[in-house]
């Protein structure tokens, strides 16, 4: 897969691997300098991207707020190494760039978050399907660029977002046309949601309005409460780049989890029907992947009835379930255990 490195434009990156769902999030990039042994800058670059990630905020200010200078910083790697990413520019030529991948302790990260009480996001994060629209020069259509479709999936991995663009074919181009993607009305997009197994739908809208100045309005939709944002720069890359953080400052607002002073806490529930051992293997792995749980116990079973006992180490797990779409909830007693459909 080619992505776009915002530092350098609109060159693509071949062979950058995107985000695996729990531990990547903590693994961040930095550019290096081949002329210097130092690695300093691309630490503290690969630990920001980090922090962005999991927080949703992109100003930068995390890292100073946690106080974390160089020193403190390397305190929280676990493995670091050089790798070398071919690039191409829009001509076709292609380079090299080092770059330090660093791999940070997952719970020293997050002890650092909640001991200074910043909200933190965990790896339940909403899929996200862009639709996009480009008038230019050549008239307005729907996105098919694959540089473009690189500067967004870079953004992904940059923002730890899970970013699908629609194939494009008959069944697509018959519930989504131009005009609706350059006028951000997101309810032509709510039936491909299903196809793709999405959940937010998000709209871009791309203007040339000269040579090299370009508008863009993005729209997107969160749990029925509609957003757009519109921006304007010189090229495409900065528009891609500064969209998407919006849209993930918001994401993040809504589901990061401001950590409490509880302590750890229990919370039990009820899953049905689970008839076979694959099914409760399946339901067992989903809670245990989960970012807030500790640890899962079974406590019971009756029927094709399972009852667990979780113990959670931060709030979040309504939201964190009904974003797996594996488990629905159906209720909660009155003792607060919740009971859980399997959707099979």
């Amino acid at each position: 897969m080619r992505y776009v490195l915002a530092t350098f434009g609109a060159l693509v990156v071949l062979g950058s691997a995107p985000l695996l769902a729990q531990d990547d999030l903590y693994v961040g990039q930095g550019a290096l300098d081949p002329t210097s042994n130092d690695t300093n800058a691309a630490m503290i670059q690969a630990l920001d991207e980090v922090l962005v990630r999991l927080t949703g905020q992109v100003e930068g200010q995390v890292r100073q707020q946690l106080g974390l200078g160089v020193g403190g910083a390397r305190q929280l790697v676990q493995s670091q190494q050089r790798v070398r990413v071919e690039l191409v520019d829009e001509n076709g030529e292609s380079t090299e760039v080092l770059r330090l991948q660093v791999q940070f302790v997952p719970s020293a990260i997050d002890r650092r978050l909640a001991d200074a009480g910043v909200p933190r996001w965990g790896q339940e994060r909403p899929s996200l399907l862009l639709w996009i629209a480009v008038a230019d020069q050549d008239g307005a259509r729907l996105s098919t660029d694959p540089l473009l479709d690189s500067m967004v999936f870079e953004q992904g991995r940059r923002l730890g977002l899970d970013v699908l663009r629609p194939l494009g074919d008959l069944i697509d181009l018959s519930e989504v046309d131009v005009i609706d993607v350059r006028g951000g009305f997101l309810d032509a997009a709510e039936p491909s949601l299903a196809r793709y197994q999405a959940s937010v739908p998000v709209m871009l809208d791309l203007r040339q309005e000269s040579d090299e100045r370009w508008t863009a309005r993005w729209s997107w939709r969160l749990e029925g409460r509609d957003q757009s944002a519109s921006l304007s720069a010189d090229g495409q890359a900065p528009l891609i780049e500064q969209g998407m953080e919006l849209v993930m400052a918001n994401l993040a607002q809504r589901y990061a989890v401001r950590p409490d002073q509880l302590g750890i806490r229990r919370q039990s529930l009820v899953v049905s029907p689970i008839v076979d051992e694959v099914q409760y293997a399946e339901v067992l792995a989903h809670l245990e992947g989960l970012s807030m749980v500790e640890s899962v116990h079974v406590t019971g079973a009756r029927g094709d009835s399972v009852d667990f006992d979780l113990v959670l180490n931060s709030a979040g797990l309504l939201d964190a379930l009904g974003l797996g779409g594996l488990l629905l909830l159906d209720s909660t007693a009155t003792d607060g255990r919740l009971r859980l459909t399997f959707a099979q």
